[in-house]
């Protein structure tokens, strides 16, 4: 008995130890996030402190994105249609929030005089790409066509 109080009394520790480096791991991300964003809306001409309310935020990273904000409606739209249990439904808001996600971040890139490599750096490292954005020598030039 004494053996499997020993063996459970390790493993809740390493459960505590796995947990610890997870929120740890996700404070600093989220963190270097809001650093990014408000760099990225200091950039833009908007006020810094806009990064730190939720949901509005997105509504401003859209505007910064030069694209209608209309959009983040659309891709909440979607995300609650989601929960609709038919594999068509279900299917289909998936795509359409995945095209919106990746419309928002080439639009994003653009207004930054950045190409479709960027765009893919922001899909796939979505952070460091932002922190380059924020913190690197990039340039806002609004919206760009094409």
């Amino acid at each position: 008995m004494n053996n499997l109080q020993t063996s459970l009394n390790e493993f809740y520790t390493l459960i505590r130890v796995y947990l610890g480096v997870v929120v740890t791991i996700t404070l600093v991300v989220c963190i270097l996030q809001i650093v990014a964003m408000w760099r990225i809306f200091t950039k833009a001409g908007e006020k810094g402190w806009k990064s730190l309310i939720p949901i509005y935020n997105m509504f401003i990273y859209y505007k910064v994105s030069g694209i209608s904000p209309w959009f983040l409606v659309l891709a909440f739209g979607l995300s609650i249609l989601s929960v609709i249990e038919n594999k068509v439904v279900i299917a289909t808001t998936l795509i359409g929030t995945f095209i919106i996600v990746i419309y928002q971040n080439h639009s994003l890139a653009k207004s930054f005089g950045k190409g479709f490599g960027y765009t893919l750096g922001l899909l796939f490292l979505n952070t460091i790409f932002l922190l380059i954005l924020g913190l690197g020598s990039a340039q806002y030039v609004g919206k760009k066509e094409n």
